[in-house]
């Protein structure tokens, strides 16, 4: 990639690497995606072969996009139930990751991950979101933080999506946990020491923002007649794709019988997000070009409808991938502390999510724990079926992404950052070793994210607190 250098107390770059990139920049990707327009949708079309000269097929392959995710589930693990005790290829998953059977091959587990002293034991739901992706402790009662590992990939590629980063959340609830600044609790991802990335909880928002032609909130010149028949849709609750209908029947002729396969998949999906957004969505996007302020969503903030609120979201997220809107996101499965779940009636749990994790080595609230966390891994592993279900050149999706989740802490009662959860989804193009359990023997989490930098092409030599060197033995 063409990289522009990233100054940031956070993040070190070879300078070598940099010359060198700038003496011979890499070609931008050749671009072979197709945007249907109608007045109130702009759709962008996943890659579709059909659409390349032959001449250009080889330099594009060589140049398939790789995505990110940062994921945060809250208040740390049940270990108990969490830890993997055998290694390698042939490992047997504990039996809250034993969802991960389903994908195993592509999915690698990271055991006795240290991201100390990045957070301290008393504040750990304040300081510990960002800290799981900027391996920093954040300052107080200002805000200080440091750039996330997603920023620092996104700000690598730069133009080369339409939206350069996507921050969501099935929450907006936050609070200020001794003293560190809300925002602490709600975002993991930061462009720079003090600028947060506020996620979207509204998927009528998210919705509109992928597909229906809506200007972005930094928009300084709207559209008037792109959100005037914007609102004019949503008003009828017609579809994004009843604009598009025209345009994409004329695409078809050109389109090989695989090519037209992936269309059909890719517009179903796109309708059956749209329904679904549609019918959890209890407020109207009142979200208009320009503002800042993120609509209210009320039923879907409950507890009870979080599990759709999830789906859906998770739902967008492949879809954003899959048409290169974007390449790097941040999802919130919860905040942590007491903002994570109040309480899980969808798995038959009324007490609070914070409170049990404080459990004391109690096995009835460990018990509850670890259906918690099972519920959180079965989404993830959703999430990575989704993506490999969307071919992409000899591949798919998630052979071209990696899709890291971990929490704001290791353990909710010890409150500490030793032995972190951390999986990782996806080899980033077949460059990260997948289909086993790794113990890294207490390694640096900064020096992790400095050995996926690299692999995702960026030339970091130092990140977070004390990051300063990769780690072998995790990739080809």
């Amino acid at each position: 990639m063409s990289f522009a250098k990233i100054t940031d107390k956070n993040v070190s770059f070879d300078e070598k690497a940099l010359a060198a990139e700038r003496r011979n920049p890499t070609p931008p990707q050749v671009n072979r995606r197709t945007i249907l327009r109608g007045t109130a949708a702009a759709i962008t079309l996943p890659a579709l072969d059909s659409l390349i000269r032959p001449s250009r097929a080889e330099a594009q392959v060589a140049k398939t996009p790789i995505r990110w995710v940062s994921w945060h589930i809250g208040c740390g693990v049940w270990h108990p139930t969490w830890d993997v005790t055998t290694f390698g290829t042939s490992y047997t998953p504990s039996a809250t990751l034993m969802p991960l059977t389903a994908i195993q091959s592509k999915v690698a587990v990271l055991m006795n991950v240290d991201n100390t002293p990045t957070c301290n034991s008393m504040g750990s739901h304040g300081c510990g979101p960002p800290a799981m992706t900027t391996c920093r402790q954040g300052t107080k009662p200002g805000i200080g933080m440091g750039i996330s590992i997603d920023q620092v990939y996104a700000q690598a590629l730069g133009t080369a999506t339409r939206i350069q980063s996507l921050q969501l959340s099935v929450t907006d609830r936050t609070f200020a946990d001794t003293g560190y600044p809300a925002v602490y609790n709600g975002s993991t991802a930061w462009s720079d020491a003090t600028t947060p990335l506020v996620p979207t909880v509204n998927p009528q928002q998210v919705f509109d923002r992928l597909f229906a032609g809506a200007t972005t909130p930094t928009t300084t010149a709207p559209d008037a007649a792109a959100t005037a028949a914007l609102a004019k849709r949503t008003a009828l609750r017609t579809s994004v794709l009843d604009f598009v209908q025209a345009e994409a029947k004329s695409l078809q002729p050109k389109l090989g019988k695989t090519d037209k396969a992936k269309l059909d998949q890719y517009l179903t999906s796109i309708r059956s997000a749209e329904t679904e957004v549609q019918r959890v969505s209890t407020t109207p996007n009142t979200c208009s070009a320009g503002s800042t302020t993120r609509p209210a969503i009320t039923k879907a903030a409950t507890a009870a409808d979080v599990p759709a609120l999830t789906t859906i979201m998770l739902d967008l997220m492949a879809l954003a991938f899959q048409c290169d809107a974007t390449r790097v996101i941040n999802f919130h499965q919860g905040h942590g502390g007491n903002m994570s779940f109040a309480s899980c009636p969808w798995l038959n749990i009324t007490s609070d999510h914070h409170g049990l994790s404080h459990h004391n080595n109690d096995p009835t609230k460990g018990a509850q724990l670890a259906k918690i966390d099972l519920w959180e891994v079965q989404q993830y592993v959703y999430f990575l079926q989704k993506l490999d279900a969307i071919k992409e050149g000899g591949g798919t999706v998630l052979d071209n992404s990696l899709i890291f989740l971990s929490s704001e802490l290791a353990d909710g009662n010890a409150h500490n950052q030793v032995n972190k959860p951390f999986l990782l989804g996806g080899s980033a193009g077949g460059k990260v070793l997948t289909g086993r359990a790794t113990n890294v023997a207490g390694a640096l989490q900064a020096n992790i994210f400095i050995t996926l930098l690299n692999v995702l092409g960026v030339p970091a030599t130092t990140f977070g607190l004390l990051g300063n060197k990769q780690v072998t033995g995790l990739t080809v």
